[in-house]
Formats: C-alpha cells, sequence, structure tokens
C-alpha cells in the first residue's frame, strides 16, 4: 500500500465519481417497474378457432386477469384472405400464361388495360368488400399505383402496378429430368408483396375488442417504397376517427413508419401523443430487430422508447416443457425478460402443444398471469402501462475521471508482474491520466467501450494477484492449521477477492450506464475476449509468484522474469502436457463457447431445471459456474497452498480465475438492473463459501486416507 500510495489515491477518487454514477442508475433503474401485456389479434384469433368459446370470450377473460390491450394489424389483401372473405388475388405472371385464367379474371371488363409482369390483380364479388378495398387504396396511395378495371355488379377487378422489387419468388426449388439429371429452369413470380399493402382497419374487430373490454393497439402495415404523407396522414385520421391512439409504436417491416422522407411526420405525431418508440428484442435476446431508422427516431424522442418481448414460436412451444406440468416455462421466459432484460412490453401468443395446436385451456393461462404477477411483484414490478427510462449520459469529465481508476488499477497490475520501480509507475500512471480524456474527446463512443472492457479484464486479474499472494504466502508459512482455520482463510481471500472483481464489474456499469445500453441500442463488446485473458493473465501471475520450475525464495520479489520466460518457451513437450493442452483447450472452449446465446453450445435439460429451481426460490439465479465450481476453487487453492501441493494450487487458481472474471462479466449484461446482478453475486458467493467447506473437508478425508494406505503399504514392504 506505502509503495503504491498515489495509486491507490486515483482509484480511491476514481471509486467516488464512480459511485454518484451508479446511484444514479439504479435510481433511473427503480423508476422503471411497469411491464405492459399486449394480446396478438391474429394468433388469439387462431387459438379460439380451435377451442370452444368465441374470441370475444378469450379476450373478456384477459382483460379479467389485467391484460388492456390487444394488438390489431391493418387490413390488406393477405389479411383478408386468411379471414376467408371474397378477395382472390392473382399474379399477372399467372395469367399472361394461360388464356384459362385470362378469360375467368379478364373477360368482360369495362375498359382497355395494360397489364406488366410484375402486376397483381385483385378479383372480388363482394360490393362491400370492393369498397373497403377501393376506399382504402384511394385514401392512402397514389393513382399509379392501381387502376379500377371492374366497379359495377358481378366481379369487380382492380390492377395493382408492381415492380420487380415488389416480386417474390420461391427459394430453393430443384428441376431433374426422365435420367434424374438436372434442369437449369428459369424463376417465375411466385406471389407479391402489394399483398401486404395497407387498406385500413376492420371496424367490426375493433368493436369486437371493444365490447370485450379491452382497448386496441394498433399496428400499421408501412410498406416503405408506397408510404408517402397522404398514407401517414389517412392512418393518423383512422387513429383519431376510432379513437386508438397507441401508447406504443410497433412497427412491421424492416423500416420505421414513414421511412426514408416522411420520418418526421411520425416523429412529430409521436411526440405530441406521448407514444414509445418499441423496440423489439431478437429470438436470440440479443439487442432488437433491425428496422431502418429507429434508433435515431429514439434518440430524437429522448429515448421515449420500451423494450418487447415478442413470444416468438419456440417459447409458445415450451408448454410442459423441462418436465413441467403447464406453462411454467414459457413464465420463466417472460420473468426473465421483464426482470433480467428491461423488457416493458409483451407482445402476448398463445401457448401451444406443438407447432399447430394451441392450449385452449383458460385455466393454464390464468395460472401462469398469476404467477408472473406475484414473482415480479417481489422486484417491485407490476402489470400496467410500460414505464420507460429517463435519458442518461456520462459526460466527459465523469468519464475521464472514473477512467483514471482503470488506468492507475491496469499499472498497478502491471507493477505486481515485473516488480517496476516507483519512477516508472509515476511515468506510465501520468502518461495513461493524460491519453485518457484526449482520446474521449477524439472518440468519445469507442473509449467508453475500451475503458469498460479494460475494467473487465485488470480488476479480476487483480483478484487473482490477491490470490496468488496469498497462497504464496501460505505456501511458504510452515505453522500447522486446523482445517477450520485453513477454511476461514480461505473464506477471507475469497472475500477480498470477490470484491476486487465486483469492483471491476461496478466500473463497467458506470462506464456504460448512458441509456443506449439500458435499452440495449448499444452493447458491451469483448465479453469472450475479457474472459479469456484473466486466464493468460493469473498464468502470468503465478509464474510471477512461484516462478516456473524454478522457486521464489520467501522473501523474493514477485516478478516475471526472463528466466521464466525463456523456460516456459524452450520446455520439452512431454506427451503428458499435449493430453493436459488438449483437455485444457477442449474446457475452454465449452467454458467461452457457453457465453451468450448465440451459440450451439447449450446447457444440458437437468442443468436448466437446476438453473429454473434457483430462479424460482431466489431474487436472483445465482451463476452455477460460480458457486458449483469457481468459488470453492478459489477456497481449494489456499487450502493446497497450505498443504504445498504447488501443481494443484496452479489448477485451483486456474479454475478460480473463470469465476472472478464472471463476476465482473455479470455487469457487462447492462440491460440487467444492477440490484439484480448484485443479488446474483451475493447468492454465488454465499453458496461458493458452504460448498468450498465442503469440498475442502472432502479432499482433506480423501487425502488422509490415501496418505494412510499408502503408509500401510509401504510398512508392509519393509517386512
Amino acid at each position: 500500500m506505502k509503495q503504491n500510495k498515489k495509486i491507490f489515491l486515483v482509484i480511491l477518487l476514481s471509486i467516488i465519481i464512480l459511485a454518484t454514477t451508479i446511484f444514479r442508475r439504479i435510481n433511473i433503474e427503480s423508476n422503471n417497474k411497469v411491464v405492459d401485456v399486449v394480446l396478438d389479434y391474429v394468433e388469439m384469433n387462431e387459438m379460439a378457432l380451435q377451442s370452444d368459446n368465441e374470441l370475444k370470450w378469450w379476450f373478456g377473460n384477459f382483460k379479467n386477469i389485467g391484460v388492456k390491450y390487444v394488438g390489431l394489424h391493418e387490413e390488406n389483401l393477405e389479411s383478408m384472405i386468411d379471414d376467408n372473405k371474397d378477395v382472390e388475388v392473382v399474379m399477372a405472371w399467372d395469367l399472361l400464361q394461360s388464356s384459362r385464367l385470362k378469360g375467368l379474371y379478364l373477360a368482360g371488363l369495362e375498359k382497355d388495360y395494360e397489364i406488366g409482369k410484375y402486376d397483381v390483380l385483385v378479383s372480388t364479388g363482394s360490393e362491400e368488400i370492393f369498397n373497403f378495398i377501393h376506399d382504402g387504396l384511394i385514401g392512402r396511395y397514389e393513382g399509379d399505383l392501381f387502376e379500377i378495371l371492374s366497379h359495377e355488379g358481378g366481379r369487380y377487378a382492380i390492377l395493382l402496378r408492381g415492380t420487380i422489387n415488389d416480386t417474390v419468388y420461391l427459394k430453393g426449388e430443384s428441376f431433374t429430368d426422365a435420367y434424374d439429371k438436372g434442369v437449369a429452369l428459369r424463376q417465375t413470380p411466385h406471389t407479391s408483396k402489394l399483398i401486404k399493402l395497407g387498406l385500413g382497419f376492420d371496424d367490426e374487430k375493433i368493436e369486437l375488442i371493444r365490447e370485450s373490454g379491452l382497448e386496441v393497439l394498433p399496428r400499421p402495415s408501412n410498406y416503405s417504397p408506397w408510404t408517402t404523407d397522404k398514407y401517414i396522414r389517412a392512418l393518423f385520421d383512422d387513429f383519431e376517427h376510432f379513437d386508438m391512439i397507441p401508447p406504443v409504436f410497433i412497427f412491421t417491416g424492416d423500416a420505421v413508419l414513414g421511412y426514408p422522407n416522411y420520418n418526421y411526420l411520425v416523429s412529430e405525431y409521436m411526440q405530441d401523443n406521448d407514444i414509445k418508440v418499441g423496440l423489439i428484442e431478437t429470438s436470440v435476446q440479443r439487442k432488437h430487430l433491425e428496422q431502418t431508422a429507429i434508433e435515431d427516431l429514439a434518440r430524437g424522442l429522448q429515448y421515449n422508447a420500451v423494450r418487447i418481448f415478442s413470444v416468438w414460436p419456440y417459447v409458445q412451444e415450451r408448454f410442459k416443457f423441462y418436465n413441467y406440468e403447464g406453462a411454467e416455462e414459457i413464465e420463466n421466459a417472460f420473468y426473465r425478460a421483464v426482470t433480467e432484460r428491461n423488457i416493458r412490453l409483451i407482445y402476448f401468443k398463445p401457448f401451444k402443444e406443438n407447432k399447430v395446436s394451441f392450449v385452449t385451456d383458460f385455466e393454464e393461462y390464468k395460472k401462469m398471469f398469476d404467477r408472473f404477477e406475484n414473482r415480479i411483484a417481489a422486484h417491485g414490478m407490476a402489470i400496467g402501462r410500460s414505464s420507460t427510462m429517463a435519458p442518461n449520459r456520462v459526460r466527459i469529465a465523469k468519464q475521464t475521471l472514473i477512467g483514471w481508476g482503470v488506468i492507475a488499477a491496469g499499472v498497478l497490475l502491471l507493477s505486481f508482474l515485473f516488480n517496476m520501480s516507483r519512477k516508472v509507475k509515476d511515468i506510465l500512471l501520468i502518461l495513461g491520466m493524460l491519453a485518457v480524456p484526449a482520446i474521449y474527446v477524439m472518440i468519445p463512443l469507442l473509449m467508453e467501450k475500451l475503458m469498460a472492457l479494460a475494467a473487465s479484464i485488470i480488476f479480476p486479474s487483480l483478484a487473482m494477484v490477491w490470490v496468488c499472494s496469498e497462497c504464496k504466502k501460505h505456501f511458504n508459512d510452515y505453522r500447522e492449521y486446523s482445517l477450520l482455520n485453513i477454511i476461514g482463510i480461505g473464506v477471507k481471500d475469497l472475500t477480498i477477492a470477490t470484491i476486487i472483481s465486483m469492483l471491476g464489474g461496478f466500473f463497467v456499469a458506470g462506464i456504460l450506464s448512458n441509456t443506449e445500453f439500458l435499452l440495449e441500442m448499444d452493447i458491451f463488446r469483448g465479453v469472450k475476449f475479457s474472459q479469456i485473458v484473466p486466464i493468460v493473465s493469473y498464468g502470468a501471475t503465478y509464474i510471477a509468484y512461484f516462478g516456473y520450475k524454478n522457486r521464489r525464495n520467501a522473501g523474493e520479489k514477485p516478478s516475471l522474469g526472463l528466466k521464466d520466460i525463456k523456460a516456459f518457451l524452450l520446455e520439452d513437450v512431454k506427451i503428458i502436457y499435449i493430453i493436459l493442452l488438449t483437455v485444457l483447450l477442449v474446457i475452454g472452449y465449452v467454458y467461452i463457447a457457453r457465453t451468450g446465446h448465440e451459440t450451439n453450445v447449450q446447457p444440458s435439460t437437468f442443468e436448466m431445471m437446476a438453473r429454473n429451481i434457483l430462479e424460482e426460490r431466489l431474487l436472483a439465479r445465482p451463476r452455477i459456474k460460480e458457486f458449483l465450481i469457481a468459488s470453492p476453487a478459489l477456497m481449494a487453492a489456499i487450502y493446497f497452498a497450505k498443504n504445498r501441493y504447488k501443481f494443484l494450487t496452479f489448477i485451483a487458481g486456474l479454475t478460480a480465475v473463470m469465476g472472478q472474471a464472471s463476476i465482473a462479466n455479470t455487469f457487462s449484461h447492462l440491460r440487467t438492473p444492477i440490484y439484480l446482478s448484485v443479488m446474483r453475486i451475493v447468492y454465488s458467493f454465499g453458496l461458493g463459501i458452504v460448498l468450498g467447506a465442503v469440498y475442502i473437508a472432502i479432499i482433506e478425508i480423501i487425502f488422509k486416507t490415501v496418505f494412510k494406505l499408502s503408509s500401510t503399504w509401504t510398512a508392509k514392504e519393509r517386512n
């Protein structure tokens, strides 16, 4: 401490500034506690058709369990066909190829026409449906999009003028001849995106929703090429006419409504009516669906945005999953979404027994929602109109002061590895402190991520420096200690190491506490990197303290010298080394691959069931690798050092470093509220102590048994 007084003073100053940032983030998170549930009309209707009750009955029952809104899409040709309405859609390409179709759809039309390859013919025998389509087109789109071919009696016909960009082709078809040889055929148009053009809202559906006691959350069709100011104004007129201004805009398609030329109309309307931006989380639970300009829209509205969990098909199908009797695993998915990922709107789709059959027992839905409400209530959360987070931005001045602490910690780490003089440490510290504000001014967005990444690496590495220094001290201490005393020392060292790593996590959480990270519009980069580097750093630290095949003397200062590096690089490679390296690489691959959701290495069913049990009984689920393996391994490292088992000390420390890196990584999940990350670590720490004590007791018994058997065998050999 005395030799590094300046460094510790800088770290202390940085921690004070960091604390103000962390408390502000906690305050913002604590005011974001209301979750909305919106029913999807289409899926609810499909489920009702499979049940013995009408859709209105289902809506009424969901209202009684706290649901308020039903998401209703604009009608289009596709939805009208799905509703079995008298509408036929024929691709012009098919008409041009078939005289029969020409006679069926085009004979006796009232005017001359020209039909193009990419056009779409819409035909209906219903005057009511024709008027709905006609009025929707007239009110929303320019005249060059469509042409009325027949509007009196019999069959009504409308021609939609399409282009190659509207046309949809089948992909993956192959053709062969009689000899099974491939034949290349020209692709033909299959359908057109024009069938998704918004035509207005169905007033009968709106009336049904309202008669059941629910409200309509309108969802525009938003086919970008034909979204003009005329369409947008007509849409807003519908909102006013039907009195259904949405609390949240949940956009469809690959861009926000109005992109690219009329975004400003949408932004102004949302601002005037306090409408939130809906950010739909991807199916892999990372960021949100890519919709052009949606992040710019959120920024323009001062982050009046809400993260949305859409119940993806694989979630719907988790009924009676993991040996549950009902929808418990679906409930778990909802619970994790709102408590761990800042989700504040669940776009609900009913449960499925398989890919096609819905669960039609309402009691299953009621039980699930009752349990869900009770569980989130423990976090101070409730179902209602979705809340948002107040905008937050950490200024460069604060970022600089916090960054100085990371730089100081980095210099401290280097000083332990290389035994630097005070002068060298002072120079590195000053240079680092000068560089931080300069780089923040030049590349602020990149710099904050680099500083967070550095913190996630440096502090777990410092925690392992503490562990190695304690192991070295115990290794050279020949006094006898009771097993209980050794366990107590292990608890103390685990506590200090955990605090150091948690501090690194707080640095990450503070540096990246801007709203964009909390809404996952931006993410922490380098999670896997931050898991690997502390392991490498631990190897260097261990050699600095214990030497590489050259034991350090008790009074010798730790240092990673050239002699150790040379000995390591010129080591004779033995078969046993190759075997051990292979095993470590496999373990390392599984460890790194398990980080994140976008991987094929997934937890086993047994592990998922264990996770669920912990999640249901605790406020936050502790990480299994921490309390089951890593934390006990750190305590075991102290035990092995006390008993002077050098190789086992190294292996236990190698296992322990994964847990320390995991602690900092816990805070790298920026969408997770800080209190939840803290509780997760507290639970892991507590359980790790208990299991560590048990493991050490078992190891002690094994060692004594082996030693006793060995002594008996040796005595018999002598006799």
